[in-house]
């Protein structure tokens, strides 16, 4: 059978394993989540070009797009109808917050992307 100095050093020998990969293991994770949130403003974009040749002149509500969003992300939609302005914005909550260095994700009418270095 195994001795309990033998199940202790296995235990150990875990515990460094769990140490090192978490880490590595939550930035591949807010990166998913990153990225996830940069298709759902393209999405987003795509939605709302497909409501203004459905509804000329009107502003739609994000709603009203009825998109599947991250809900790792706060998302919020500006448009402007008149001159179809629009800016597409993702902002982290919860856990995604510690993504310090994307805080925000901004796309807007001609596909301009800020932060350019998080896309």
């Amino acid at each position: 059978g195994t001795t309990l100095f033998e199940m202790m050093i296995t235990l150990v020998m875990v515990a460094i394993l769990a140490t090192v990969g978490y880490p590595s293991f939550s930035h591949y994770l807010r990166q998913s989540r990153r990225v996830q949130a940069q298709t759902d403003l393209l999405t987003l974009q795509l939605r709302l070009e497909e409501y203004r040749l459905n509804h000329s002149g009107e502003s739609p509500t994000l709603a009203a797009l009825s998109a599947d969003l991250s809900v790792h992300y706060n998302y919020q939609l500006q448009v402007t109808a008149q001159y179809y302005k629009f800016t597409a914005t993702a902002r982290p909550q919860s856990s995604q917050q510690q993504d310090t260095s994307c805080t925000t994700l901004m796309l807007d009418q001609w596909r301009q992307r800020n932060p350019a270095t998080c896309w």
